[in-house]
């Protein structure tokens, strides 16, 4: 009755008014994880670094959203589904329609036109409406927008009747099952229904952690936690090979990769305290929305100069170097960015007026 009348218990109340208050270690290993995103993304970046990041950065961030969950509880499914659309959908279509355009302009040149040169303009919308990875060619990163939305969705529907811990535990099995069966299908489903097992297992573990785990407060302690976890993460995630969510790649084994992603996991959260002294880690924690919709566009528009100013001859390709420049350039250029998307289109990055934090 409360719901339906829009007045929530006094408990939930007071549960909403302290999820306002942000942790900062949280925000710290949400900068740690983008920032490893971005770096991933990047051409030069070494083979061996996207094998370690890869087994745990996506799911990283899948748990902490699910951490972060709590702040629908007292929602509507009304209220859920409208802001889960309005932070989630609506920066997926904008983002997509810029980085359409900037295909559509550059489609003809280099490289581009041997790939897309007679590619039909309506093509990459298909992406659009299917939110299947592979299909946003034009914008990559943004496949995780529709994953996250549809995850976060039916984990609200499941959370409303189950504890974290059950959704966890069902969805364990589950996960494993469809990683050793679902992709040898060669099939792909909509709107990342097809990702959707193994992202609901992380968000699930992340509820679950959000509620009965409390982050070392001591960046020392915190650390030194860390480390014991380092050396069985680094042997599982070498072994288990690259993994490619997004490409329903999991590695040589299902719980390999699983347990690879909770260690990976839990080592940067362990080590938050000492991430959170960071002002730009807290920053881009802060701000891992944008940094995630602009930074493959950036990354387009740098490689295009390069290859107009000839920097990288034919048989050449762009090494650690190029890749830590491009990565740092396009973090950097979220600073101004964020300031022209607040002051004109906040609702850009799902916010409702200019004066609310951005949030991802």
């Amino acid at each position: 009755m409360a719901a339906a009348t829009g007045l929530a218990p006094q408990h939930l109340r007071a549960g909403v008014a302290e999820a306002t208050v942000r942790d900062t270690r949280i925000d710290a290993a949400k900068g740690v994880a983008i920032a490893l995103v971005v770096l991933g993304h990047a051409k030069g970046i070494p083979t061996g670094f996207t094998v370690l990041v890869y087994s745990f950065h996506v799911p990283l961030f899948f748990l902490l959203s699910g951490w972060l969950s709590h702040r629908r509880n007292a929602q509507t499914a009304a209220q859920a589904l409208a802001t889960l659309s309005r932070t989630l959908l609506v920066p997926y279509v904008f983002f997509f329609f810029a980085a359409y355009g900037y295909w559509l302009i550059t489609r003809h040149i280099g490289e581009k036109a041997l790939r897309w040169g007679q590619m039909p303009w309506w093509e990459p919308l298909g992406g659009l409406l299917t939110g299947i990875g592979p299909q946003l060619y034009v914008h990559p990163a943004l496949w995780f927008l529709p994953a996250l939305f549809v995850t976060a969705l039916t984990y609200y529907f499941l959370g409303r009747r189950l504890q974290p811990w059950i959704v966890a535990v069902l969805m364990l099995p589950l996960t494993m099952l469809w990683i050793m069966t679902f992709p040898t299908l060669g099939l792909r489903l909509p709107f990342a229904l097809d990702v959707l097992p193994v992202a609901l297992f992380f968000y699930a573990c992340g509820a679950l952690a959000g509620r009965a785990v409390s982050l070392p407060q001591s960046a020392l302690r915190g650390c030194a936690l860390a480390a014991l976890l380092l050396v069985p993460w680094l042997l599982l995630a070498w072994s288990n090979g690259r993994v490619d969510i997004n490409q329903l790649r999991f590695g040589a084994s299902a719980w390999k990769f699983i347990l690879a992603a909770l260690l990976g996991t839990s080592v940067v959260l362990l080590a938050s305290p000492l991430a959170a002294r960071s002002a730009a880690l807290r920053w881009m924690g802060r701000n891992t929305l944008l940094i995630l919709c602009t930074h493959i566009l950036v990354f387009f528009v740098l490689s295009g100069v390069a290859a107009v100013l000839g920097l990288f001859p034919a048989g050449s390709k762009p090494g650690l170097a190029w890749a830590l420049c491009v990565s740092g350039i396009s973090i950097a250029l979220c600073v101004p960015l964020r300031v022209l998307f607040m002051r004109y289109a906040p609702w850009t990055l799902g916010l409702r007026r200019a004066t609310t934090q951005a949030t991802a």
